[in-house]
């Protein structure tokens, strides 16, 4: 993984954010360990091309 976002602070907090319509809270996993919050949130597939365009290039 890459790493998106890094905070530290001391006591307590809350933090909240959008991650789009098409993820529930089903799909988001979170573990809290050592001190460290982990939340993984899958990413959406990429929209497959059916047709490939080429266009030519004179030189």
């Amino acid at each position: 993984g890459k790493l998106i976002r890094q905070e530290r602070y001391a006591g307590a907090m809350q933090r909240s954010f959008y991650i789009g319509d098409t993820v529930t809270e089903a799909d988001v996993k979170a573990k809290f360990e050592d001190g460290v919050l982990d939340i993984c949130v899958p990413k959406a597939e990429p929209k497959k091309l059916e047709n490939h365009k080429y266009i030519a290039i004179e030189g």
